[in-house]
């Protein structure tokens, strides 16, 4: 029997390098691994249904599975970060603290993306500012968004204005028309979603992070939750497992392989250099241990729920998720 032919899009992390260029195959899976931005690729699979599989913003996955969406998810998490600790003001603001936040005028590409699910949890639960409390500014338009592809409407009492045509995010801060904003995670690279870059943020001396020691942000947040915050999964189309129910585990035992041999690679690059980055790579294990990227449910509940509950106290889910049922049930006790 010839292998299935399966296509993928999603980043090419190092991660995930070996299925790239195919020296890790799924068994019985013949893959083609098509590299696009992360919004971009959310973006087509919302509207066009356009891949067989593809790595997925969690919150537009939990919101689109709720409509009905035929997709279901294998216990995958290519990227990860702590959200929060990517908050820019300008240099001469007077907003000092998280709780300075309170009634300020707030910036970021999308409502329902999950990094801001994330922050504005973090910024409630963390530091007492409720997502009412904020006036929020979104920059990506209504055609080109993942909420526009979701039917998303504000919740009840949020406030929530489009950023005017011919403006960027960067361009409101700098001018003191924003007081705070977050850019996209992906530093450099091109997308036809965002305007603002989170490198060029991170470059300009106008203006600086919120947290002026967000690695130090990041280690208390961790020893205090256990998780760092999960941004992305990779679904598979229900049309695909209902005829090859293998085909879950296949591709997350070769997600997992392909992992463990990009961390291998980084470890000899590393090793074999005196570049200060070894320090980093020393510093992420004290912190995170061995896989600071950890896949597999059993791993990553506490986190997952967490942020499903963020969701729907934020009023991106009409009804409570339990996680556990959004993965294929062949993959949901591995790790």
């Amino acid at each position: 029997m010839p292998d299935l032919d399966l296509t993928l899009a999603m980043v090419d992390y190092d991660r995930t390098a070996a299925l790239r260029d195919g020296s890790v195959k799924p068994a019985g899976i013949n893959l083609t691994y098509l590299v696009s931005p992360p919004s971009e690729t959310f973006w087509r699979m919302l509207k066009f249904d356009e891949f067989d599989a593809a790595e997925m913003s969690l919150s537009s996955f939990l919101i689109a599975r709720g409509q009905g969406r035929g997709w279901t998810a294998i216990p995958v998490f290519p990227f990860r970060a702590f959200f929060h600790t990517y908050i820019f003001v300008r240099a001469d603001s007077k907003i000092r603290r998280p709780s300075d936040l309170a009634g300020k005028r707030f910036g970021l590409p999308e409502y329902q993306m999950t990094a801001a699910v994330w922050t504005r949890g973090v910024l409630h639960h963390e530091f007492g500012v409720a997502p009412s409390a904020i006036r929020w500014h979104v920059e990506r338009s209504p055609s080109l968004s993942h909420g526009g592809q979701t039917g998303f409407t504000p919740p009840k009492g949020v406030s929530i204005e489009r950023v005017p045509e011919g403006e960027t995010l960067f361009s409101l801060l700098l001018r003191g028309k924003l007081d705070a904003i977050t850019a996209s995670p992906y530093p450099g690279m091109a997308s036809m979603l965002n305007k603002t870059n989170l490198m060029d943020l991170s470059r300009s001396p106008q203006v600086r992070l919120l947290f002026p020691d967000p690695v130090a942000e990041g280690v208390r947040y961790f020893a205090k939750h256990s998780f760092s915050h999960i941004n992305h999964t990779v679904i598979v189309q229900d049309r695909v497992l209902e005829k090859h129910r293998w085909v879950a585990l296949n591709l997350f035992r070769a997600f997992n392989q392909a992992k463990q041999q990009g961390y291998a690679r980084i470890d000899y690059l590393h090793r074999s250099s005196l570049m200060a980055a070894f320090g980093v790579l020393e510093a992420q294990r004290r912190t995170f241990g061995e896989d600071p990227f950890p896949y597999g449910l059993p791993n990553n509940r506490k986190a997952l729920q967490t942020l499903a509950d963020y969701a729907f106290e934020q009023g991106l889910l009409r009804k409570r998720v339990v996680v556990d049922g959004l993965f294929a049930e062949t993959t949901r006790e591995v790790g």
